[in-house]
């Protein structure tokens, strides 16, 4: 194993230009595979041909893995990256990766991806992996660029290797990018029904009332049950479940009478000892998880 690797190092490059990007990442993973880590490139399909072409013989030793079917919601991705990373680690006993992150267009979702980028620090801390997030500086606003410095303890720019003063525990990040949330309006009360089976069956009839495909249905009913057992589990029992369409999505609000929880991190860790999956598998089917309290009882708000 490389003498450096033996947890997360969760570094950026903000490059200037392609030549900067190839040049550094080569010689990153290059000098990872001489010590015997393994090897992942994250990138477009254009990206990864580049990559291709510039690591030469030394690429058929890298696991290249395309962004655009990574990247479609935070909590996706940070399972999407998982599985190549346990993959790639039951091969080799550390890694190293260069992943060339995405922000959409939409900068209401911006704070969403930050939120994603706090998050793997705490969420892969376990593995013995060495991952060098990349950054168009050319292309990305100076809203997101600014964000590299809160979410990466170091950065590499044209003018040198940085430890950035700007460092934010993702604690701190994933509360200053959430809304403050809250119950959602126009949604109404289904009831959880006499069992589990009961509940999913009441939520099933919201959905096709609400027109929802059925792919997406069965995303929210197993989302909705992990989230339902757990309430079961840590909080005494559901209360009420109340359902509908809310903000452009369908959405689903499970009360439960514990007394609740204050992480903002829950559900974004890799199931390890001492973590459960439960929440993990309803973050990565839907497009927003949120825990809050309320005078009813304490609330998950799940939109798909």
């Amino acid at each position: 194993m490389s003498p450096n690797i033996t947890d997360l190092q969760h570094n950026a490059l903000v490059y200037g230009s392609l030549d900067e990007y190839v040049t550094t990442a080569v010689a990153f993973l290059r000098e990872g595979l001489q010590d015997g880590d393994g090897a992942v490139v994250a990138h477009t399909r254009a990206g990864i041909a580049v990559m291709r072409e510039a690591l030469g013989a030394d690429a058929d030793a890298v696991r290249f893995v395309d962004v655009g079917e990574a990247y479609t919601r935070p909590a996706h991705t940070l399972a999407a990256y998982h599985d190549v990373y346990a993959d790639q680690l039951h091969r080799t006993p550390s890694l190293r990766a260069v992943a060339d992150v995405q922000f959409g267009p939409d900068p209401s979702e911006w704070d969403l991806w930050t939120g994603y980028e706090a998050a793997f620090n705490e969420s892969f801390a376990h593995l013995p992996a060495w991952v060098l997030c990349t950054y168009d500086g050319n292309r990305l606003p100076d809203r997101v660029l600014d964000a590299v410095w809160r979410t990466h303890p170091t950065v590499i720019t044209e003018h040198g290797t940085s430890t950035s003063d700007r460092y934010e525990s993702p604690d701190q990040v994933l509360r200053r990018a959430a809304t403050p949330p809250g119950p959602l309006p126009h949604l109404r009360s289904i009831g959880f029904g006499r069992d589990a089976e009961d509940f999913r069956e009441r939520l099933a009839r919201e959905m096709v009332l609400a027109g929802t495909p059925a792919n997406r249905s069965l995303d929210m009913l197993l989302a909705a049950t992990e989230v339902a057992a757990n309430a079961a589990t840590h909080g005494g029992g559901v209360r009420d479940v109340r359902a509908g369409r809310a903000e452009g999505r369908f959405a689903c609000e499970i009360v439960d009478g514990g007394p609740g929880f204050d992480d903002p991190l829950a559900g974004y860790l890799a199931p390890r000892p001492g973590a459960g999956s439960g929440l993990w598998v309803a973050r990565q089917l839907t497009w927003q998880l949120e825990f809050f309290h309320t005078p009813q009882g304490f609330t998950a708000q799940i939109l798909l």
